[in-house]
């Protein structure tokens, strides 16, 4: 651009907008494009606006330039070049004398547009590093290091996001959370380009691989094992993965591990498995260790009878109910199986405590056992005798008793006798309850209370046979006859306490009995021996003239019930006349 006229000053007015730049997870600082000076350099954001005017004085006023021949060029103009540019004027004039410049140049005014945002890179050091599918891993110890830099305004800041919310970037810094990492980065110039962010995603494996052992093949109490039994080391890392396995046994060097670890050339005794790994970012993990012992001893098995068992001379009793328990112990290699057979039967392997055939008589169990390395025991025999019948009774009542009607009537007095036969394992045990108490211990019993009752009992053999339990249903009666008197005619009057009756009075004496019935009926008068009413060897009271002379009579009554309970009663009266 050429001006001709002498004194003029150009104004470069630079409108500066600003813009968002590209969010990212976490959020992302904006900035402002705009205008720098720096060093006697003026920089601009590319995509700015450019307005030119001139003034004639430095304070004056100013005149926006036009272009008439592209107005649209103009008013604002926009930069196209990165870097350098230049506003023009030919040729350059000398201010003092007004004349051109001699030899001549062009008037050349500087600005720099940068429209491009600065380039980062990053960089890890300090830690393993191993790749696998596609994902970094790194291990303990990294460090990151930005470095930015910009051909133009030069960078401004270089921001960061580690996991969390962007900062400011001054100098490199350390990663040190396990697992995965989300690292974004950026820089922004001078004049508000910012770069792109710069994802990169990469694993932090801060802890060695996890190794365990198994044991594959015969095995007992965990770590008595057979020549034949092999070791397999399971390893895993959660991140990185495993590198190498490392093993040796007692105080041997290390080898490197194969599939499965055998102990075939180990001699006889106790021993001790050491191993080790190392993951893919030379995580180490701490040696374990597992001792172990070899053995070839055969065990020992022995039987066990397990509830209800009798010994006698003869034979050990046993029930339907009861078990047998087998058991065997090794010194050091462990039991493998226990076998049994029933009565020359079928060989079956022992897993639980099994029953004896329920049929009455004689039985046999032959039983053996193999260790864990295969060494048989001697057969062994447990000969039994099975009890499954229960033992039987029966209940004696004794006297008084007296039957009728489908009911047996006692006394509190009666005897009740329970008798009970088993002709295998023996009677062990006989209760009985009485009504509605608990069940005690047989002995010789009576039965108290008025009223019906019900006897419960049952006997028990040697083996707990239990015979179900019968029951008897009695009636107590202790209650003796109801004795009553009646006159043939009403007293004639008294005398003092008595009642006074004529000297041809008669005498009825009767007993009754609610459950069952008067037995026998006595009387005696004035103190004479008792003599049976009613029976067929005397007469009636009633029916005899024993109340002719004159005086006090005093008849006694005696009434005997089936049970033999009795009652007694006095009766006092005169015969006579009232003034005698």
């Amino acid at each position: 651009m050429r001006v001709n006229s002498k004194s003029v000053v150009l104004v470069l007015i630079i409108s500066v907008l600003s813009f968002d730049s590209i969010s990212q997870e976490p959020a992302k600082p904006t900035y402002e494009n705009k205008v720098i000076e720096e060093n006697g350099r003026y920089y601009i954001q590319k995509s700015l606006p450019v307005y030119l005017k001139f003034s004639v004085t430095p304070d004056g006023k100013n005149y926006p330039l036009k272009s008439a021949s592209h107005p649209s060029d103009a008013n604002p103009m926009y930069l196209d070049t990165e870097g350098q540019n230049l506003i023009r004027s030919k040729w350059a004039v000398d201010p003092a004398t007004g004349n051109s410049v001699y030899p001549p140049r062009e008037v050349e005014m500087e600005i720099y547009a940068d429209g491009k945002s600065p380039l980062t890179s990053v960089r890890f050091d300090g830690a393993s590093r191993y790749t696998s599918g596609g994902t970094t891993y790194y291990g303990p110890g990294l460090n990151i290091t930005l470095s930015a830099s910009d051909a133009v305004s030069g960078v401004s800041e270089t921001q960061y996001a580690l996991n969390g919310a962007y900062q400011k970037y001054s100098s490199p810094f350390q990663s040190s959370k396990e697992g995965v990492n989300n690292l974004y980065f950026f820089s922004a110039d001078k004049v508000g380009n910012a770069e792109r962010t710069n994802p990169v995603n990469y694993t932090v494996d801060l802890n060695s691989p996890q190794s365990s052992h198994a044991i594959e093949g015969i095995v007992h109490n965990g770590n008595i094992i057979a020549p034949s039994t092999r070791f397999r080391i399971t390893t895993t890392d959660n991140l990185s993965g495993v590198r190498s396995v490392h093993y040796s046994f007692d105080d041997n060097s290390s080898r490197g591990y194969t599939p499965t670890i055998g102990v075939s050339s180990l001699v006889d005794g106790d021993h001790t498995l050491y191993y080790y790994s190392v993951d893919n970012v030379r995580n180490e993990a701490g040696q374990q260790s597992f001792k172990f012992y070899l053995d070839k001893i055969p065990p020992s098995v022995i039987s066990e009878v397990i509830g209800d068992q009798h010994q006698t001379s003869n034979y050990l009793y046993v029930s339907s109910r009861t078990q047998v328990g087998l058991s065997a112990t090794d010194n050091k290699a462990g039991v493998h199986k226990i076998y049994y057979r029933i009565d020359g039967g079928e060989r079956f392997d022992y897993a639980n405590n099994f029953y004896f055939p329920n049929a009455l008589g004689k039985h046999s169990i032959k039983y053996d056992a193999t260790d864990n390395v295969e060494n048989l025991s001697p057969n062994k025999y447990l000969n039994v005798y099975l009890d499954n019948l229960a033992p039987e009774t029966g209940i004696f009542y004794g006297n008084p008793q007296f039957f009728h009607r489908d009911t047996l009537f006692i006394t509190s007095s009666t005897s009740v006798t329970l008798r009970s036969r088993d002709v295998h394992a023996g009677v062990q045990s006989l209760v009985y309850a009485i009504d509605n108490s608990n069940f005690s211990e047989y002995n010789i019993f009576t039965i108290p209370g008025e009223g019906p009752h019900t006897v419960k009992f049952y006997a028990t053999d040697n083996v707990n046979n239990q015979e179900s339990a019968k029951t008897s249903r009695i009636t107590v009666d202790n209650t003796p006859p109801n004795i009553f008197v009646n006159f043939s005619i009403d007293p004639i009057g008294s005398k003092g306490n008595l009642k006074v009756y004529p000297n041809y009075v008669r005498m009825y004496v009767g007993a009754t009995d609610k459950k069952v019935g008067t037995d026998r009926l006595q009387y005696s008068i004035d103190g004479s021996a008792l003599t049976d009413y009613s029976s067929p060897q005397t007469l009636d009271i009633s029916e005899l003239s024993k109340f002719r002379q004159r005086k006090k009579y005093e008849v006694r009554v005696v009434a005997t019930d089936k049970l033999g309970n009795k009652s007694e009663k006095t009766f006092e009266f005169y015969v006579g006349r009232v003034e005698d």
